[in-house]
């Protein structure tokens, strides 16, 4: 071998080498602060998105909260209203039927007992009626809360995915 050839060849594996451990060498403490700053600031938005994310549904929640609880309210009036209109109407009736009792008017009593057996009816009727709105306002109320559960998952799933790489060290 020659003495030019074997130069070549320790300069070529010098170079080598050199290029070797400038890629693989440890990266600097600067390099380290940089980084970990840059990726510090990476998570610092990242739980910015969440936190955003938190306040925009707790802010729906509320809103959603309030309307439920608002119709309620107003069904509850409206029924109230309603019964006590029907009491007022049905005492009057009924008031009318214990003085026809009492004056031995023939039939009064089965009248009465027929009016009685109404205002129970209707009551029933009305109960039954607020009940029903109450369940439906309050299904409602809750599908509206899944919808908003759902959104609020995929915006964290969009969230995460745009953020993956500040794990990714």
């Amino acid at each position: 071998m020659s003495k030019g050839t074997f130069l070549f060849g320790a300069a070529i594996g010098g170079a080598a080498a050199y290029a070797a451990a400038f890629l693989f060498a440890p990266k600097s403490g600067e390099e380290y602060q940089r980084e970990l700053k840059d990726k510090a600031e990476m998570m610092k938005e990242s739980s910015s998105d969440y936190l955003s994310i938190a306040k925009e549904r707790g802010g729906d929640f509320k809103a959603i909260a309030t309307d439920a609880a608002i119709e309620l309210k107003t069904d509850i009036q409206l029924v109230s209203k309603q019964l006590a209109e029907q009491i007022k109407m049905d005492s009057q009736i009924l008031k009318s039927d214990l003085k026809d009792v009492k004056d031995g008017v023939p039939g009064s009593k089965e009248n009465l007992k027929a009016n009685l057996m109404d205002a129970a009816t209707e009551v029933k009727y009305t109960a039954a009626s607020l009940k029903e709105q109450v369940s439906q306002t309050t299904s409602e109320a809750k599908d509206i809360s899944l919808a908003v559960i759902d959104e609020a998952k995929m915006e964290i799933d969009e969230t995460k995915a745009e953020n993956s790489s500040v794990t990714n060290f």
